[in-house]
Protein backbone atom coordinates (compact mmCIF):
# COMPACT_ATOMS: atom_id res chain seq x y z
CA UNK A 1 0.00 0.00 0.00
CA UNK A 2 1.29 3.39 -0.97
CA UNK A 3 1.57 6.20 1.56
CA UNK A 4 0.41 8.79 -1.00
CA UNK A 5 -3.29 8.13 -1.49
CA UNK A 6 -6.70 9.73 -1.30
CA UNK A 7 -9.55 8.37 0.79
CA UNK A 8 -12.81 8.25 -1.15
CA UNK A 9 -15.83 8.94 0.97
CA UNK A 10 -18.57 10.19 -1.34
CA UNK A 11 -20.81 7.79 -3.23
CA UNK A 12 -19.84 8.98 -6.72
CA UNK A 13 -16.13 8.36 -6.07
CA UNK A 14 -16.79 4.99 -4.45
CA UNK A 15 -19.09 3.96 -7.33
CA UNK A 16 -16.32 4.81 -9.80
CA UNK A 17 -13.69 2.93 -7.77
CA UNK A 18 -15.82 -0.19 -7.45
CA UNK A 19 -16.69 -0.06 -11.15
CA UNK A 20 -12.99 0.14 -12.03
CA UNK A 21 -12.27 -2.81 -9.74
CA UNK A 22 -14.90 -4.97 -11.43
CA UNK A 23 -13.76 -3.91 -14.89
CA UNK A 24 -10.44 -5.55 -14.04
CA UNK A 25 -11.73 -8.76 -12.44
CA UNK A 26 -14.85 -9.54 -14.49
CA UNK A 27 -14.45 -12.48 -16.80
CA UNK A 28 -11.70 -14.93 -16.01
CA UNK A 29 -10.91 -13.56 -12.52
CA UNK A 30 -14.43 -13.19 -11.11
CA UNK A 31 -14.85 -16.81 -10.03
CA UNK A 32 -11.52 -16.73 -8.19
CA UNK A 33 -12.38 -13.43 -6.51
CA UNK A 34 -15.72 -14.80 -5.29
CA UNK A 35 -14.02 -17.88 -3.83
CA UNK A 36 -11.57 -15.68 -1.95
CA UNK A 37 -14.30 -13.32 -0.74
CA UNK A 38 -16.28 -16.30 0.57
CA UNK A 39 -13.28 -16.99 2.84
CA UNK A 40 -13.01 -13.30 3.83
CA UNK A 41 -9.79 -13.01 1.87
CA UNK A 42 -9.02 -10.12 -0.40
CA UNK A 43 -8.40 -10.37 -4.11
CA UNK A 44 -6.79 -8.09 -6.64
CA UNK A 45 -5.27 -7.89 -10.07
CA UNK A 46 -2.38 -5.65 -11.05
CA UNK A 47 -3.52 -2.26 -9.69
CA UNK A 48 -6.95 -2.95 -8.15
CA UNK A 49 -7.49 -4.69 -4.82
CA UNK A 50 -10.09 -5.53 -2.19
CA UNK A 51 -8.69 -6.30 1.25
CA UNK A 52 -10.20 -7.85 4.36
CA UNK A 53 -8.82 -7.39 7.87
CA UNK A 54 -6.97 -10.73 7.79
CA UNK A 55 -5.03 -9.68 4.69
CA UNK A 56 -2.96 -7.23 6.75
CA UNK A 57 -0.23 -7.93 9.26
CA UNK A 58 0.35 -5.54 12.16
CA UNK A 59 2.80 -3.41 10.20
CA UNK A 60 0.48 -3.00 7.19
CA UNK A 61 -2.47 -2.28 9.46
CA UNK A 62 -0.47 0.50 11.13
CA UNK A 63 0.10 2.13 7.70
CA UNK A 64 -3.65 2.60 7.13
CA UNK A 65 -5.26 5.95 7.96
CA UNK A 66 -7.63 4.02 10.18
CA UNK A 67 -7.55 0.33 11.10
CA UNK A 68 -9.65 -2.11 9.11
CA UNK A 69 -12.06 -4.05 11.31
CA UNK A 70 -13.78 -7.39 10.77
CA UNK A 71 -16.93 -5.75 9.34
CA UNK A 72 -15.32 -3.71 6.51
CA UNK A 73 -13.30 -4.16 3.35
CA UNK A 74 -10.79 -1.77 1.87
CA UNK A 75 -10.88 -1.09 -1.87
CA UNK A 76 -7.61 0.21 -3.33
CA UNK A 77 -6.87 1.49 -6.82
CA UNK A 78 -3.34 2.24 -7.91
CA UNK A 79 -1.67 4.05 -10.78
CA UNK A 80 -2.36 4.01 -13.75
CA UNK A 81 -6.03 3.22 -13.00
CA UNK A 82 -6.00 6.54 -11.12
CA UNK A 83 -3.51 9.42 -11.00
CA UNK A 84 -3.17 9.25 -7.19
CA UNK A 85 -3.69 5.94 -5.38
CA UNK A 86 -7.15 5.81 -3.85
CA UNK A 87 -8.73 3.80 -1.06
CA UNK A 88 -12.28 3.43 0.25
CA UNK A 89 -13.62 1.68 3.33
CA UNK A 90 -16.88 -0.21 2.73
CA UNK A 91 -18.96 -2.04 5.30
CA UNK A 92 -19.80 -5.62 4.34
CA UNK A 93 -23.40 -4.78 3.39
CA UNK A 94 -22.34 -2.01 1.01
CA UNK A 95 -19.59 -4.18 -0.47
CA UNK A 96 -22.02 -7.04 -0.94
CA UNK A 97 -24.56 -4.77 -2.64
CA UNK A 98 -21.93 -3.74 -5.20
CA UNK A 99 -20.83 -7.36 -5.59
CA UNK A 100 -24.40 -8.60 -5.98
CA UNK A 101 -25.24 -6.14 -8.76
CA UNK A 102 -22.03 -6.82 -10.63
CA UNK A 103 -22.17 -10.62 -10.34
CA UNK A 104 -25.78 -10.78 -11.48
CA UNK A 105 -24.98 -8.69 -14.58
CA UNK A 106 -21.95 -10.85 -15.32
CA UNK A 107 -23.94 -14.06 -14.74
CA UNK A 108 -26.47 -13.03 -17.41
CA UNK A 109 -23.80 -12.83 -20.09
CA UNK A 110 -21.57 -15.69 -19.03
CA UNK A 111 -22.07 -19.45 -19.50
CA UNK A 112 -20.79 -19.97 -15.94
CA UNK A 113 -23.50 -17.68 -14.59
CA UNK A 114 -25.09 -20.26 -12.28
CA UNK A 115 -21.74 -20.96 -10.67
CA UNK A 116 -21.25 -17.22 -10.06
CA UNK A 117 -24.63 -17.03 -8.33
CA UNK A 118 -23.81 -20.02 -6.10
CA UNK A 119 -20.49 -18.45 -5.12
CA UNK A 120 -22.26 -15.16 -4.43
CA UNK A 121 -24.53 -17.00 -1.96
CA UNK A 122 -21.44 -18.32 -0.17
CA UNK A 123 -20.03 -14.79 0.07
CA UNK A 124 -23.31 -13.51 1.50
CA UNK A 125 -23.28 -16.23 4.13
CA UNK A 126 -19.62 -15.63 5.01
CA UNK A 127 -20.22 -11.90 5.42
CA UNK A 128 -23.28 -12.68 7.57
CA UNK A 129 -25.63 -10.48 5.56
Amino acid sequence: MSKGYQIASNKADIDRMVSTYFNFINGKYLKTALKWFANKEGYGQEIVFVFFQNDFDDYDMAQLPRPLDDKHVLVELGFPAVEIDQIAYLDFKTFYDYLDGNVKKEAERNPEGNEFIELLKKVKSSLEI
